[in-house]
């Protein structure tokens, strides 16, 4: 199984940190628009807990993305399940069935790149601003997923990004917050 473990922040400043991560010999990609569904269990309120899985199908260049996310230790620490789907419409409604409601939805545009062994992704969250986000996937379920985050959390300051800009909240749960996003939601 793979754990995704990841930090994020906020970013002012998107030029100055392209720059940087080319003068490490960073390769940034071409933009990526993604535009991301959100399910959550029937009854469960996205913005009081993640300790029920949530689903997401993710649109994306043509391909619909079916990722499964289950909390280890905060939205920001998950097992993660993802394999292409062949219609995204109908994987909906059998989530649906399944007592799964449509949360929230997230449009980004994303950037990637890779620094050493980690993946970072600039990303330009519709309704929210720009942000980094710095991962890394393994396959130790045991071990701390903090001192795992602390490592990221160096690896962004060596990018040169405050870590105070930190966010601890994944983008659903951000949009949610800010727009209470599930009184404007029709199944």
């Amino acid at each position: 199984m793979e754990r995704e473990i990841e930090v994020k922040a906020k970013v002012d400043n998107f030029d100055a940190l392209i720059k940087k991560l080319e003068d490490l010999g960073c390769k940034i990609s071409e933009p990526i628009s993604q535009h991301d569904y959100i399910y959550n269990q029937n009854g469960i309120d996205l913005s009081k807990t993640h300790e029920t899985p949530v689903l997401r199908i993710r649109r994306q260049d043509g391909r619909n993305i079916f990722t499964l996310k289950q909390n280890i230790s905060g939205e920001l620490d998950c097992l993660e399940k993802e394999m292409d789907v062949s219609d995204g419409k109908i994987l909906g409604e059998i989530i649906e069935l399944l007592g799964y409601s449509k949360s929230v939805e997230v449009e980004k545009i994303r950037r990637k790149t890779k620094y050493k062994e980690l993946e970072i992704c600039l990303d330009e969250v519709k309704n929210l601003g720009t942000f980094v986000e710095v991962e890394k996937m393994t396959d130790d379920m045991s071990g701390d997923g903090q001192k795992t985050q602390d490592e990221l959390i160096d690896c962004l300051e060596s990018i040169g990004v405050n870590k105070e800009n930190k966010v601890l909240q994944g983008y659903d749960s951000m949009i949610y917050e800010k727009f209470n996003w599930s009184q404007n939601v029709t199944n």
